[in-house]
């Protein structure tokens, strides 16, 4: 079956090295941490993401770590309600949960699946060149050959700028601080989702289990004032959340210093392509979206299996990547642009649309509100 290299040990890139290795391939996988599964806060795990990860074989392991959310509850900056949702109805129309856990577990779950597979970390992919029968991955440790280069190299691949010549990414206007916290027994009930929004901001947090939750909370600000920080910059999110309504404060609180996150929303337009000969794009390299869906991590593991599913059917490998890329093309587009539509109606600034937005959910039915997230 040949040689892949894939550049980026993040979910996706876990997950396509995993379907890959299980087709018979050998698989070479290049990540610039100094360790796999390094940062990260958490994230949902949607039906649709479930279901691949069951043909892998391992999605009892990874809701091991988690508890169905069963309920939602939105409120207004002040604690007034807007709107509460029925959660366990995904189960019961998908027969799969949706989840909520943290990025390290779920890291953790696909790194013992991985099997036989090389790895490298510390270790950067500067460029690739297109061969008649291989690719060329030009690293810091030196020129690896394969059959198929993989970019799973993130929101902002080094790789995709190469491929299209130009960087897409598109601010779109606001920042997210992120954490995951452990809070006190019985502060947060286990299985319930809580968000709140103001004028330009929201912030929620989603139970994960036994007291542990997920929380993120967005403002809308200039793109420079982006990047990550440090332990110092607690009490800034604490300023720009100052005055919300309970558990604002006690889950910021209640976060360590290593796990704040806070960057920039971006996204693209549709790119032209995803596949250049031997060398293809997968995940936030080829789609990144705003967090609006909860998809990023869910179409990455769908973008692995797809590919691994065109490997198997194509004759040679352009044909295959391009066959993903069509296909793969189709399924994003589409939530890219929702998920974008989704976060700017979220983060309505003036008064009045906030007001109107907030009595929009007051007034839809919450089942409506909740196929808003349908991705089937």
């Amino acid at each position: 079956m040949g040689k892949a290299i894939i550049v980026g040990g993040g979910i996706g890139g876990l997950v396509a090295a995993i379907a890959l290795r299980r087709l018979g391939m050998q698989v070479c996988l290049l990540e610039r941490n100094h360790r796999l599964g390094a940062g990260g806060t958490g994230m949902t795990l949607w039906p649709n993401a479930l279901r691949q990860l069951e043909r892998l074989g391992l999605q009892e392991d990874i809701v091991a770590h988690a508890r169905p959310l069963l309920k939602g509850e939105i409120f207004d900056q002040r604690g007034r309600p807007l709107a509460e949702i029925d959660l366990s109805s995904i189960e019961a129309r998908t027969g799969k949960p949706l989840i909520c856990l943290r990025e390290a577990d779920l890291c953790r779950v696909l790194l013992d699946a991985l099997g036989e597979v090389e790895v490298f970390t510390g270790t950067n992919c500067k460029s690739y060149k297109n061969n008649p029968d291989h690719v060329v991955a030009q690293t810091s440790r030196g020129a690896v050959e394969g059959d198929i280069l993989v970019a799973a190299d993130g929101m902002r691949s080094g790789l995709r700028g190469q491929m299209l010549g130009a960087n897409p990414l598109q601010y779109r206007g606001w920042m997210t601080w992120r954490g995951v916290a452990q809070l006190p027994a019985g502060s947060f009930p286990e299985g319930l989702y809580r968000e709140f929004f103001g004028p330009g901001s929201r912030f929620g947090v989603f139970a994960i289990r036994e007291d542990l939750v997920y929380w993120s909370g967005s403002r809308n600000g200039p793109a420079e004032a982006c990047g990550p920080v440090g332990p110092a910059d607690r009490a800034e999110a604490l300023r720009v959340f100052a005055g919300w309504s309970d558990p604002v404060r006690s889950v910021i609180d209640a976060t360590r210093a290593k796990d704040f996150v806070r960057g920039g929303v971006y996204d693209t337009e549709p790119l032209a392509r995803w596949s250049d000969g031997r060398a293809v794009l997968l995940g936030d390299a080829a789609h990144p979206m705003t967090p609006d869906l909860g998809q990023g991590a869910c179409q990455a593991i769908e973008d692995a299996l797809c590919l691994a599913e065109c490997v198997v059917a194509a004759a040679t490998v352009p044909q295959a990547l391009r066959a993903y890329e069509r296909q793969g093309q189709e399924r994003t587009a589409s939530l890219v642009a929702r998920s974008r539509r989704m976060g700017r109606m979220r983060q309505w600034q003036n008064p009045v649309m906030a007001r109107f937005r907030n009595g929009l959910m007051r007034s839809i039915p919450p089942s409506v509100l909740l196929r808003l997230f349908d991705t089937r």
